[in-house]
């Protein structure tokens, strides 16, 4: 019989605030090894506290996981995150919590797991640490507790996370909750999707729900537009918390837009642009199984601009995707055209595809001719 402590019921993998609460915890208990790991380089003793929040006006605020004081200025700010993604601007947000004059001597640490690790790239000022690295000093903590915890910890990790592979099929799924295997997927795929030049990859949760999406992006220059592919589950999110087990789980859904950037209304798209992609780049890959569904529009500008592809030679399935109330939401209009493989698709098929369509949009944002913003 193992001795170390079982913590399944104390960490769940749905639980920031428990494995939060713990780390607080063995920080503050062998404050020597926090400082190691985290940089901290101020003399006195560490304070460790938990979602100190501060006002950044007009009603609204920043809460940090963990906020490290020493001799009465913040010398960390600690954001953890499991299975979540980063909000809207938070690393810039919780930079900026932080008093300007204190800044250069504050770490600034994201933590999230090795095999679902965040994207900081967009934020220099952070440190981007594994909940494995940041926990595997404790395990030689003078601190008999602190040291078992640890070691417990990282075995725990190793259970609730397991590994996927280039064999690993889509739908096979045992064990483990549905959106963290597929949110594993998520992080293969953008693992080992070959970037073509000019072309940057992406992860991002699709609204709130737990599920994500693996994106490579091709901006076409001076323009405001993106050629964008996607790759994620095909079932919608909502749907996939309503699964008993992963034989529900439908196909790897691909999509191929171009994305207008910076917009509040869907007005302005160059659904020409679309075309003349289609025409050029896309007409012609038949080995491509697309989705025949029509684009519903209910916007007139939506419907004129789909008629518009008709009439320009492009198929009826062109046009699909989110235009208007996208753009109040998140800023960008983006239409285009889509794909499914089968359940049983491995992620190393299921990546080789991603690779190879994200050469045909980096091909795509270098055409001669530019996108319109126009009314």
């Amino acid at each position: 019989m193992s001795s170390l402590p079982d913590l399944r019921f104390l960490l769940s993998i749905n639980s920031e605030n428990a494995w939060s609460d713990l780390l607080a915890t063995l920080m503050n208990a062998d404050q020597a090894i926090t400082r190691s790991v985290l940089g901290i380089e101020a003399v006195g003793p560490l304070q460790i506290r938990r979602e100190v929040s501060k006002s950044r006006g007009r009603k609204a605020s920043d809460r940090p996981d963990l906020v490290v004081e020493a001799n009465g200025q913040v010398v960390a700010v600690v954001e953890v995150k499991l299975l979540a993604g980063l909000g809207i601007e938070q690393l810039e947000r919780y930079y900026k919590y932080v008093a300007e004059d204190e800044r250069n001597d504050c770490q600034f640490v994201a933590v999230s797991l090795q095999r679902i690790r965040l994207d900081t790239t967009h934020a220099q000022d952070w440190q981007n640490l594994t909940w494995e690295e940041i926990i595997a000093p404790f395990a030689s903590s003078p601190v008999p507790w602190a040291a078992t915890t640890a070691t417990a910890w990282t075995s725990h990790i190793k259970s609730q996370v397991p590994e996927v592979n280039g064999h690993t099929v889509w739908n096979q799924i045992d064990g483990i909750d549905l959106y963290l295997a597929l949110r594993l997927r998520a992080a293969y795929m953008y693992d080992n999707v070959a970037l073509p030049g000019c072309s940057s990859k992406s992860i991002q949760e699709i609204g709130s729900g737990g599920l994500y999406v693996t994106i490579v992006d091709a901006p076409i220059p001076s323009s405001g537009y993106t050629v964008r592919w996607e790759a994620t589950e095909s079932l919608p999110t909502k749907d996939v918390g309503k699964l008993v087990d992963s034989s529900g789980l439908r196909r790897v859904d691909f999509r191929f837009f171009l994305v207008q950037q910076r917009v509040t209304s869907s007005k302005a798209y160059d659904w020409d642009h679309l075309a003349l992609l289609w025409q050029e780049y896309l007409a012609q890959e038949d080995w491509i199984p697309w989705r025949p569904h029509p684009p519903r529009k209910t916007l007139q500008w939506e419907k004129d601009g789909v008629a518009r592809l008709k009439a320009l030679g492009a198929p009826a399935f062109l046009g699909a995707g989110y235009g208007e109330k996208q753009a109040k939401l998140s800023g960008e209009v983006e239409f285009g055209a889509r794909f499914v493989l089968p359940p049983s698709t491995t992620l190393k098929e299921a990546t080789e595809v991603l690779s190879r369509v994200a050469v045909i949009g980096s091909r795509m944002a270098q055409h001669a001719t530019q996108p319109q913003g126009r009314l």
